[in-house]
């Protein structure tokens, strides 16, 4: 459950796959921050928020400042992306079968 602002960071940042260090760096943000932020021990600022939005433009505002709705402002974005993923796979894993194929010489 991401009821708080902190649940709510730590899970953006888990989302993203990125450390606190990284994810402070990419909306200019001072590591530290972050972490008190995660702790409960300081809110974020609207310049911060605004950062993050700014920086990522899939994730839902609404979700990030109030906790409602999904972590993806257009959920369908995500299913794109996740479907494109899967078809570069396919892509790749059939020139890998392609490359593999001993074609006859032909006869001329």
């Amino acid at each position: 459950m991401t009821n708080t602002v902190a649940q709510r960071f730590e899970h953006l940042i888990s989302t993203l796959e990125l450390d606190c260090s990284t994810f402070a760096k990419s909306i200019y943000a001072n590591p530290i921050e972050i972490k008190r932020i995660i702790n409960h021990k300081e809110k974020p600022s609207f310049d911060m928020l605004a950062n993050i939005l700014s920086k990522y433009p899939n994730i839902s505002a609404e979700w990030l400042i109030i906790g409602k709705g999904s972590v993806w402002a257009n959920e369908e974005v995500k299913k794109r992306d996740s479907k494109i993923e899967e078809l570069r796979y396919i892509i790749e894993l059939q020139k890998e079968l392609l490359s593999s194929y001993d074609y006859p010489t032909p006869v001329a």
